[in-house]
């Protein structure tokens, strides 16, 4: 059963007007359930209260009312749960903390983190480099140049 149908039912179960495997029902939800626990407990104390009067007499269109008016007052009187500080402070001060000793003990060094990138420059001319071609290849390499800017 939902919290609807057990609060449909209280009066009823107060009442004694509820059979017993619907009873063990609803008050197991009711011992599970905290909203519904506390409607309980104020209807039945309202109970109590109307039934001590002699000339208190009412049909079941006022329960039915009754119990609608009852659980929209608790829902709307339930105090809103506060910001956890307790929580976040502790978590944003540890946060801190391990900041600092990153920044204080961790942290890679200027040096580390900005070395020069110097390119690497091969140690011997290039134009060295055609004499270590053979022969065929030096005069096609001839060929390409003299074509490229000579045009010939």
């Amino acid at each position: 059963m939902n919290c609807i149908e057990i609060q449909e039912r209280i009066v009823d179960l107060i009442v004694g007007e509820i059979e017993p495997e619907e009873k063990e029902l609803i008050l197991q939800h009711i011992n599970r359930c905290p909203t519904c626990a506390e409607d309980f407990y104020f209807i039945s104390q309202c109970i109590d209260v109307c039934c001590s009067c002699p000339d208190f007499e009412v049909n079941d269109e006022y329960w039915e009312e009754f119990l609608v008016t009852v659980h929209e007052k608790i829902s709307l009187t339930k105090p809103k749960k506060p910001f956890p500080y307790h929580i976040v402070l502790p978590l944003a001060g540890v946060i801190g903390a391990l900041g600092v000793i990153y920044f204080l003990f961790l942290r890679p060094s200027s040096r580390e983190i900005a070395q020069p990138q110097v390119p690497e420059i091969p140690s011997r001319d290039p134009i060295h480099e055609v004499y270590e071609l053979t022969p065929e290849e030096q005069e096609e390499f001839i060929k390409m140049v003299n074509q490229k800017y000579f045009g010939e």
